[in-house]
């Protein structure tokens, strides 16, 4: 909860970890070509993730807009054509604008100030048990209400087939 690699993060690790613990083992030339095409293919994505979910909202709002654009320019055309690209800017063009997404490096921040606040409550918590305030129980049990399915959440996320990797 409190060290949340970020997507590049574990793709940068992975790239290194395909140099590192795979290639030098690697003896045959189509296997190590295959995996630098791999570590090639993990780069893309890593240079397309913190781009990705904005242009394709900022495109999908340039899209309805020229949907609506075209269509306008096309008054007084009469056909079967005229009248689908009208058709399509009545359905499809008429569609709200998505929000674009905000960015995710002061939302990490957040999140992570917020984990390691918890992490010390749980301490301070402790203390204040031992030190016998039974208010400190109902302060834990409020904080495990929220621990137990954010880590349930997590676990089901990283699951692979069925189970933890590694395990079938």
């Amino acid at each position: 909860m409190n060290t949340a690699p970020t997507l590049d993060d574990l793709l940068e690790g992975l790239i290194v970890a395909l140099s590192s613990e795979v290639m030098p083992f690697l003896n045959n030339p189509k296997a190590m070509a295959t995996t630098a095409m791999m570590q090639s293919l993990l780069q893309q994505v890593r240079q397309v993730l913190p781009i990705f979910d904005r242009v394709i909202a900022e495109e999908h709002n340039q899209m309805t807009r020229t949907l609506c654009d075209v269509a306008a320019a096309l008054h007084g055309v009469n056909g079967a054509e005229a009248d689908r690209i009208r058709a399509r800017a009545t359905t499809l063009g008429a569609q709200a604008d998505v929000p674009v997404p905000v960015d995710q490096s002061p939302v990490r921040a957040a999140h992570s100030a917020l984990g390691f606040a918890l992490q010390d409550t749980i301490e301070d918590l402790d203390a204040l048990q031992r030190a016998g305030h039974a208010q400190a129980d109902e302060a834990l049990i409020r904080l495990r209400q929220f621990l137990l399915p954010t880590i349930l959440s997590h676990v089901a996320a990283i699951s692979v087939g069925g189970g933890m990797v590694g395990r079938g």
